[in-house]
């Protein structure tokens, strides 16, 4: 299985979802997990090197690739149905290596914030997508959500991005996330982000696992 995570705002804590969701799916799952880093900062690749470093034990695999490589991701993919295939993605919709990618993929989870610059460049990104690939299967995760604020528009950005897939529950923002690393989950974020992962996992990825062992 092939899951993006991408949007072409920066900022929306794609990178670091990336990270707590593929840590999530090698612990609380026990998936086998390789995630390929394609955003321009490598922020996920240098987390891994330096995990290294510090002679942690690895959860998954982290490749610093690029988009002409999905080929060869794709490839692999075929021959391990057991596999997960994390790809965090770069915000960038000028490259035609990208088309593939969109279309290929099972499963794109787009992290997103309630700030105006990021809602429409969110539902912009969304309605490229629908375009290149009508079948896709998107999700939204509001991110970085703060608790002491009132979104006024909250409602109608839902009902915005639902035309093209649903939205999750809040992930709120918090110091912590800035700690995270590629070999573990801090025991104070668990419960922050189990909700939202849970019902992703639930509604998209367990019925794939189902339908391929029967």
């Amino acid at each position: 299985m092939i899951i993006l995570f991408a949007n072409q705002k920066g900022g929306v804590g794609k990178s670091t979802l990336a990270v707590l969701f593929s840590n999530y799916l090698s612990l609380a799952k026990n998936k086998a997990v390789t995630v390929y880093d394609m955003d321009f900062q490598r922020s996920l690749f240098n987390k891994a090197q330096a995990a290294q470093i510090l002679e942690n034990t690895p959860l998954y695999d982290v490749r610093a690739s690029e988009l002409n490589q999905f080929g060869s991701i794709y490839q692999v993919n075929e021959k391990e149905q057991d596999h997960v295939h994390i790809i965090d993605l770069a915000g960038k919709m000028d490259d035609d290596n990208l088309i593939p990618v969109l279309q290929k993929s099972h499963l794109i989870i787009c992290p997103f914030c309630y700030d105006e610059y990021s809602v429409a460049s969110t539902i912009e990104y969304s309605f490229v997508i629908s375009k290149i690939n009508p079948d896709k299967k998107l999700v939204f995760i509001p991110n970085r959500v703060k608790s002491n604020v009132k979104y006024e528009t909250l409602e109608s950005v839902q009902e915005a991005l639902n035309n093209f897939g649903p939205v999750t529950g809040n992930i709120s923002e918090r110091i912590d996330f800035q700690r995270i690393t590629t070999f573990d989950i801090p025991p104070s974020i668990i419960g922050v982000i189990e909700p939202v992962f849970e019902s992703i996992y639930n509604e998209y990825i367990e019925p794939v696992w189902h339908k391929t062992n029967t």
